[in-house]
């Protein structure tokens, strides 16, 4: 029987709603996260509970794809719509599950980078992105944080350009010291491969590779020397049903390109 065909992006997204745990409560930032928060929902995850940043509470998926974190269609047939202070008041008080993200950059210890790259120090040299909106306080104070982004060389870096979201900082015991009550970075998922942290250094390796690609080719695509756990393993390929349910949530491909 032939695999069914499927792109990079796909499969991020499916695999990566598979770290979204049924009844969990998920703070869902723009982007890539909305369609995996959705797939989630409609899937093993009917019992999820999305929030975001715009003040949406929502027990099932929205009725159609949202471009941002405020758009109408996250507050149509909504279970609640109390606004920004709610959802960011749940994060302060530890009610968040998940916080989920994606961004420009990350780096070894799990910073992520949507403010901006090039030397900071320099104003000519630094190029501005969309910046943190709420992705500071939802990797600060979520339980556990889930990111999503497409890898290259130039978005897996050693240290990132800008802290826009801390994920371990400068390694293990720098988010306590600074008082952070979230968890921090727990895993990251790319169009490679799945990356999870090491829990004495805090430093992210790679824990599975997609098929298709390689330990090496994975090793290339990363600034630093990336770390590779001694149970690697392939992740399992998209099934059609999975293929058809990811395409129904962005048929335009807006944001699985």
């Amino acid at each position: 029987m032939t695999a069914p065909a499927y792109k990079l992006t796909e499969l991020m997204a499916i695999r990566c709603a598979k770290e979204i745990a049924d009844g969990e409560v998920v703070f869902v930032g723009v982007g890539l996260p909305l369609v995996v928060a959705g797939f989630a929902m409609v899937t093993h995850a009917k019992n999820m509970v999305m929030f975001t940043e715009g003040g949406a509470i929502r027990a099932t998926a929205a009725p159609g794809l949202a471009i941002t974190v405020d758009d109408p269609c996250l507050f149509t047939n909504a279970d609640a719509a109390f606004g920004m202070l709610a959802t960011m008041a749940a994060l302060q008080r530890g009610e968040v599950d998940v916080a989920f993200i994606g961004g420009a950059q990350i780096d070894k210890y799990g910073n992520i980078n949507s403010t901006g790259v090039g030397d900071w120090g320099k104003k000519d040299s630094f190029t501005y992105f969309a910046g943190s909106g709420g992705a500071n306080d939802m990797a600060t104070s979520g339980k556990r944080v889930l990111a999503i982004l497409p890898q290259d060389k130039k978005k897996f870096v050693e240290k990132v350009d800008y802290v826009t979201t801390p994920g371990y900082l400068g390694g293990k015991g720098e988010r306590e010291a600074l008082g952070m009550i979230g968890g921090g970075p727990d895993c990251v998922v790319s169009t490679m491969g799945v990356y999870r942290f090491d829990e004495d250094t805090k430093e992210m390796y790679l824990a599975e590779y997609f098929p298709g690609q390689t330990v090496e080719k994975i090793k290339a695509a990363c600034a630093w020397d990336l770390k590779v756990s001694p149970n690697v393993v392939e992740t399992e390929p998209p099934t059609e049903e999975e293929i058809k349910i990811i395409r129904g949530i962005d048929p335009t491909n807006f944001y699985l390109g």
